[in-house]
């Protein structure tokens, strides 16, 4: 593969009260209309003063800024973080979908967010026959007993405790007309007879447009999961595709970071991976879990951070984008360089002689800190051209200091 061509650009800088810039782009239907979801965050994983803008014309023009909220909703000491993680257009149903994350957290104030053991994070969906502009009622994710969300009631402690999820960032339609929807921190027993323990993995719902109900009904998958001596924080954050041959591929973020201070475990037998699974009966099963390798076999080194999948529409080629590191990660670090890598599907594995730096650490410019992580991806319908919106953290002395990057990548053709 040629290597890409890659600009970048602010896109929108920081703010010395309110702290480092986010910017949530994407497409909200099948046509050109666009949104975006701006914030600020002044404490780490903290975001305040969120606003909205909208095109009907592929980003050429904007409308102005809507101020949603400066704060979360708080209720009965408890704060609420609610916001949108994925979404997709679902050409069955002919509908937008939109997947909403929510963290009940048992405090309020400005960081809520010190209270974060005590969090309680569940996920919903709702959908819109308008490209966006208004949107059906919530619904929640359920895969056991439990009642559901109370809008008026958010501290009942038995909704608090069931269906927990943590959302993934993505979700797609499939071939076979199905949506299918990730999301990890789902609680699992293991028991091998000498070390029981619980850890977090990662469940699929399988959506299918009912056109009586005019709706969505849902299907769980079975959970998967690894034991903590492979990745100490479980599966998190999965990404998903569909492989050209039908089959659905699921790349997760793993850890070698313990929760006690600062420990890791960066050795040979556990340097930092990405975590990978496939299903061959639409999302419902997953095989078991392996470390993504590069097509020769390599391993290859990966910190605690996310990465996506996506096919580009012209080329019809699968692209992976993640943080690679040269050594065994310490937990979350280093998130950098940025890659973007071409996927050979019949494995499925990354072309390692595809490899492209996105972004890299500036030694002379960026803190050692630098997090090149925590984007949102995707290819333009006019131009072909990858879009991807990144927050530079550590760019700066101080973390908050940090603009919002907008990032064009145009595909070479072979």
């Amino acid at each position: 593969m040629t290597p890409p061509t890659v600009t970048r650009q602010v896109h929108y800088p920081h703010s010395s009260e309110r702290g480092a810039a986010l910017i949530a782009a994407r497409y909200v239907g099948d046509g050109l209309r666009r949104e975006e979801y701006l914030c600020f965050e002044g404490r780490s994983d903290w975001t305040t003063h969120r606003s909205r803008r909208t095109s009907e014309d592929n980003g050429r023009t904007w409308s102005h800024w809507q101020l949603l909220h400066s704060a979360w909703p708080v209720q009965e000491g408890f704060t609420k973080r609610e916001e949108a993680r994925a979404w997709c257009f679902d050409p069955v149903g002919g509908k937008s979908l939109e997947f909403v994350f929510q963290r009940l957290l048992p405090s309020e104030g400005d960081y809520p967010m010190e209270e974060y053991v005590g969090r309680s994070d569940h996920s919903f969906w709702r959908q819109s026959g308008d490209e966006g502009r208004s949107w059906g009622a919530l619904r929640q994710f359920r895969y056991e007993e439990g009642p559901a969300y109370d809008p008026e009631n958010w501290r009942r402690r038995e909704f608090l405790g069931s269906n927990r999820t943590f959302g993934s960032y993505c979700a797609i339609p499939t071939r076979t007309g199905t949506v299918v929807y990730p999301c990890s921190e789902i609680p699992m027993r293991l028991d091998d007879g000498e070390h029981p323990e619980t850890v977090d993995g990662v469940i699929c719902f399988v959506g299918k447009w009912d056109v009586g109900e005019q709706t969505y009904t849902w299907e769980r998958s079975r959970p998967i999961c690894v034991p903590h001596r492979l990745s100490a924080r479980g599966l998190l954050e999965p990404s998903i595709a569909e492989l050209s041959d039908g089959r659905l591929w699921m790349v997760m973020r793993g850890s070698n970071r313990t929760f006690q201070g600062d420990d890791w475990t960066g050795t040979v037998d556990n340097p930092g991976r990405k975590w990978m699974s496939l299903s061959d009966d639409g999302g419902y099963s997953w095989s078991p879990v392996t470390d993504l390798r590069y097509d020769t076999g390599e391993q290859f080194c990966s910190p605690s951070a996310f990465a996506k999948l996506l096919r580009h529409s012209r080329t019809g080629r699968l692209f992976w984008f993640g943080n690679i590191c040269q050594e065994p990660s310490r937990g979350n670090r280093p998130r950098h360089p940025l890659y973007i890598a071409e996927v050979d599907e019949s494995t499925p594995s990354l072309k390692k002689d595809t490899l492209a730096i996105v972004d890299d650490r500036d030694p002379t410019a960026d803190s050692d800190v630098l997090q090149l992580s925590n984007f949102h991806l995707f290819e333009n319908r006019q131009t072909g051209e990858i879009e991807l919106y990144l927050t530079r953290y550590g760019e700066r002395e101080s973390r908050t200091h940090a603009d919002a990057y907008k990032y064009t990548i145009a595909l070479q053709a072979d």
